[in-house]
């Protein structure tokens, strides 16, 4: 060791040292446990820095696998999802990762609190709550097209660095309120409504593939964008359409124009996210580091 090292340096040596040293001899070291809070419809953003050359790594959360993949910095992040509807409580996620032929693994705890959602009040004609058999059974099929492009994101990131809103607007704070159509009780909001006149472009908030273009009941003109690694993200009620199924975009690329299609009762956005299939917040990934 270099005698001419300040002391502080030392002692990061040796402890680097004494993490190496734990690694070869204990083959299956189970590191502390850290809790972390998420708020329902958040995300949490897992870390691990190995400090050695790892052969494959992967998350656990809920008995579903969560990737991981690698920033520049020779961090290791995995992205967790946290379902609006999520029932509060203390969620175990587990990393397990193989170096030098043995395996690791590292349990953590998520702690899921309350979000702030509140309650929306809708007035629609008849026809667009109360369904007739033909149109019950076309929405029954524009979910299982919906559902679909859901199921198979891609295996590697194709989004880099923060995200930006798809479009100005106003933010209307819908995700997650209760919804009362008519004066019944129906299914939560999903998305975020961004106010703003018809014709005004949308934009891809990140890279992605265009996995699904079409004209649905409840949604009218829409766009999905797969981001990779389970981030899907929709944008409904279009006036225009600009990209076809299949398309790679980059990020500020425009894909449509606002609009009222669907089930609306005006013009406005609406942009979903999906990561890992549970329902959160768009803007948690504006502006966001996820690197």
């Amino acid at each position: 060791m270099n005698s001419s090292l300040p002391q502080k340096h030392k002692n990061k040596v040796i402890f680097a040292w004494l993490i190496l040293f734990f690694l070869s001899v204990f083959p299956q070291p189970a590191l502390p446990e850290t809790k972390i809070q998420v708020k329902q419809g958040g995300i949490a953003r897992m870390t691990l820095e190995p400090g050695v050359p790892i052969s494959s790594i992967s998350g656990r959360f809920k008995d579903k696998t969560v990737p991981y993949f690698e920033t520049s910095k020779g961090i290791f992040v995995a992205l967790v999802g946290i379902d609006m509807d999520q029932v509060l409580g203390t969620i175990p996620f587990t990393t397990t990762w193989q170096s030098r032929g043995k395996t690791f693994t590292q349990k953590n705890l998520i702690e899921v609190q309350a979000g702030a959602f509140g309650l929306q009040k809708l007035t629609l004609p008849k026809n667009k709550v109360d369904l007739d058999a033909p149109t019950l059974k076309r929405v029954r099929g524009e979910k299982s097209r919906m559902k679909a492009a859901f199921a198979n994101s891609f295996e590697k990131r194709l989004w880099e660095g923060p995200f930006i809103a798809p479009v100005e607007g106003r933010r209307q704070g819908t995700f997650g309120r209760r919804r009362l159509i008519n004066g019944k009780p129906r299914r939560s909001h999903t998305g975020e409504d961004i106010s703003a006149p018809t014709g005004t472009p949308i934009l891809a908030p990140n890279a992605g593939k265009v996995v699904l273009v079409g004209h649905f009941f409840f949604n009218g003109r829409s766009v999905v964008i797969d981001h990779g690694l389970g981030l899907i993200s929709m944008y409904f009620h279009l006036s225009e359409v600009n990209v076809e199924k299949g398309a790679l975009v980059k990020i500020g690329e425009q894909i449509g124009l606002v609009g009222k299609s669907g089930r609306v009762t005006g013009p406005h956005l609406h942009w979903g996210m999906r990561l890992n299939n549970a329902k959160v917040d768009p803007y948690a990934f504006v502006d966001v580091v996820l690197d």
